[in-house]
């Protein structure tokens, strides 16, 4: 008979553990989803920080000259970038962001995209670029007035 109560009261502080713990993860669930905005300003924030650094140390010299990064240098950049935006981030950040994402993951995978996203539109660069294709047009044109 002992027994029985002992395992019965196990068992009933074992689901109300339980039932505990499933509440306060639907409501961190839910707190994390309505802070959205805020964790990814503070994301975007320490990115274009990141990106910033980055750019003007390991970038800036391709975009002047018009030219991409060769693919292993673009990959090798793409980590220092993700590795320095976690520093800057921190690991408490971390850890609430890869819990908001699901996973780290695809929190890598976001800032992979945004480093991407942020390269690819490389005003620097395009300007270079336009800025020789109006030198090479001018030069054509006065070649043709010759």
């Amino acid at each position: 008979m002992n027994y029985t109560v002992l395992i019965s009261s196990i068992l009933l502080v074992s689901v109300i553990i339980g039932i505990s713990i499933w509440f306060l993860e639907s409501r961190r669930r839910l707190e994390t989803v309505k802070n959205f905005t805020s964790y990814a300003s503070i994301l975007v924030y320490h990115m274009e920080k990141a990106y910033e650094l980055i750019h003007k140390d390991r970038i800036l010299i391709y975009s002047l000259e018009a030219t991409k990064l060769p693919d292993k240098e673009f990959e090798r950049v793409t980590k220092e970038f993700i590795a320095l935006s976690i520093k800057m981030l921190g690991p408490k950040l971390v850890k609430d962001l890869s819990y908001l994402y699901g996973n780290e993951q695809t929190l890598l995978f976001n800032m992979t995209d945004y480093f991407n996203t942020r390269y690819e539109e490389d005003e620097i660069r395009k300007g270079t670029i336009e800025e020789m294709m109006e030198q090479e047009v001018a030069t054509e044109g006065e070649g043709i007035q010759q």
